[in-house]
C-alpha cells in the first residue's frame, strides 16, 4: 500500500480519502463479486479509522460479504447498505423528506448513508405537493434541520416548494417513479434543475447516496468554519447556535411549570427557565424559555405544547458563547465535590454541595465556601488533574 491507494489487482481503493474529505471511500456494490467487495472493504478497514460503507447491496450478497469480512459489519436492509464502524453523531441534523411512499427506497438509502456518516436523520414521508396540507403540517420540523434531502419523482415539484419554505440547504433527489412522460426520472430531474428556489442542489436520479454525501460535505464545512472562527479565541469562548423557544402562559400552576422545566432538561434542552411577566390587560403570567440544539428543538416544542396547553410558541435562532471549562474534584469533610473552573471563576457543583451539606449536617453556604477554598489554589496554580467537559460556560 503506497501512494494513497492499495493495488489489489482488480481494484485500487483510495486509502487517503478519509484524510482529505473526512470519510473513507464508499464502495458501489453492483458489478463487483463478493470476493472483490470483501477485499476492498478489508483494505479500507485497515487503512482508515472511519466508517466503511458499501451501497446498493442485495441481501444475499450482503450476507456473503459479512461472512467473509466479519469484523462487526451490519446490513441496513431498507437502505441496501453495508456498514462497518458507523460514525458517532456530529450534531448535524438532516431531514430526509420524500414526496410519496414509492420514493421510499431512495429516501431510505439517503437516510442510511447519512446516519452511518454521523448525521442525525429525521425521516418525513409522503408529503408530496398533491396534498400540500400534509407538507405544511410538518414545515416547522423540516425547517429545524441543518440540511434537507428532498426526494421526489413524478413532476418533481416538492423540492421547489420546500426550498421556498425553509432557510436550510436543500438537496433535491429526482426518482424514476412515475408513468411514461416522467421518462424514468428525467422529467423530475429537469424540473428540479429549473427550480426558482435559488441555491438548491440537485443530484442524480435515484441517488440517495449522493444526497447524503452532499449533506455530509455541508456538515464537514460547517465544522471547519467553526474551527477557523474559534482559532485564537482562548478565554473568549466557542460560538454555537441554539434554538430559543418561548411562550407566555397565564393559567399554569407553579407545580406544572417546575415539572415542565424538568421534562425539557430531560429531553436534552441546553437550558430551560421560567420568568414572571405582565401581559396585556395587566394579567400576571410567566414566560417559558427553552434553549435547545436543533436536533431536539422539535421535541422540546411538543413538550411545551403538551404541558402548558399554549396555542403557539416563538422560535428564534440565537448564538451562544460558551467559555472553555474543566472540572476537578475536591474533598470536603470526606465527601467529593466537583468544581467547575473557567477563565473568569470557580464554581462548585450545587448537587454535590447539597449532598455533602446534608451528610455533614452543615449549612449549604458553609460547605460551598469550603469547596471553593479547596479549589481556589488548584485554579490559581493549574497544577491539579482535571477532566474536560463540553464547553457550556460556568452556569447551565
Amino acid at each position: 500500500m503506497s501512494g494513497g491507494f492499495d493495488d489489489l489487482g482488480h481494484s485500487r481503493p483510495d486509502t487517503d480519502r478519509e484524510a482529505r474529505q473526512g470519510l473513507p471511500e464508499v464502495v458501489f456494490g453492483p458489478g463487483k463479486t463478493v470476493a472483490e467487495i470483501a477485499a476492498v472493504v478489508g483494505s479500507l478497514l485497515s487503512a482508515n479509522d472511519g466508517p466503511v460503507l458499501v451501497t446498493r447491496v442485495e441481501p444475499g450478497v450482503a450476507a456473503a460479504v459479512l461472512a467473509q469480512v466479519g469484523d462487526g459489519g451490519t446490513y441496513v436492509a431498507d437502505g441496501r447498505l453495508l456498514v462497518w464502524r458507523p460514525a458517532a453523531p456530529r450534531g448535524f441534523v438532516v431531514a430526509v423528506v420524500s414526496a410519496g411512499t414509492s420514493d421510499g427506497p431512495v429516501a431510505a438509502e439517503a437516510a442510511a448513508v447519512a446516519d452511518a456518516a454521523g448525521l442525525t436523520v429525521r425521516r418525513i414521508a409522503d408529503v408530496g405537493v398533491a396534498g400540500l396540507h400534509r407538507l405544511l403540517a410538518v414545515t416547522d420540523d423540516i425547517a429545524a434541520a441543518d440540511a434537507v434531502v428532498c426526494v421526489a419523482g413524478m413532476e418533481g415539484a416538492l423540492p421547489s416548494v420546500v426550498g421556498g419554505l425553509v432557510g436550510a440547504p436543500v438537496i433535491a433527489v429526482p426518482t424514476s417513479v412515475g408513468y411514461g412522460a416522467t421518462m424514468q426520472g428525467v422529467t423530475a430531474l429537469l424540473a428540479m434543475m429549473s427550480s426558482c428556489a435559488a441555491g438548491m442542489t440537485v443530484v442524480n436520479i435515484d441517488s440517495g447516496f449522493s444526497a447524503a454525501m452532499a449533506a455530509f460535505r455541508i456538515a464537514v464545512s460547517r465544522d471547519r468554519i467553526a474551527v477557523r472562527r474559534n482559532t485564537g479565541t482562548e478565554g473568549t469562548g466557542e460560538v454555537g447556535r441554539l434554538v430559543h423557544i418561548e411562550t407566555n402562559v397565564d393559567d399554569v400552576t407553579g407545580e406544572v411549570l417546575g415539572h415542565l422545566v424538568e421534562r425539557l432538561l430531560g429531553a436534552g434542552a441546553a437550558d430551560a427557565w421560567v420568568a414572571p411577566v405582565v401581559m396585556k390587560k395587566s394579567r400576571p403570567a410567566h414566560t417559558v424559555h427553552v434553549l435547545a440544539a436543533r436536533a431536539v428543538a422539535g421535541e422540546c416544542e411538543r413538550i411545551v405544547f403538551a404541558e402548558t396547553g399554549t396555542l403557539g410558541v416563538r422560535r428564534t435562532v440565537v448564538e451562544r458563547v460558551a467559555l472553555p471549562r474543566s472540572t476537578s474534584v475536591v474533598d470536603v469533610g470526606g465527601h467529593p465535590v466537583r468544581v467547575k473552573r473557567g477563565p473568569w471563576g470557580v464554581k462548585p457543583e450545587h448537587d454535590d454541595v447539597a449532598a455533602a451539606a446534608t451528610a455533614l449536617g452543615l449549612p449549604l453556604r458553609v460547605v460551598a465556601a469550603r469547596a471553593l477554598a479547596s479549589a481556589q489554589p488548584v485554579a490559581d496554580s493549574g497544577g491539579a488533574a482535571s477532566s474536560d467537559e463540553s464547553a457550556e460556560g460556568l452556569t447551565r
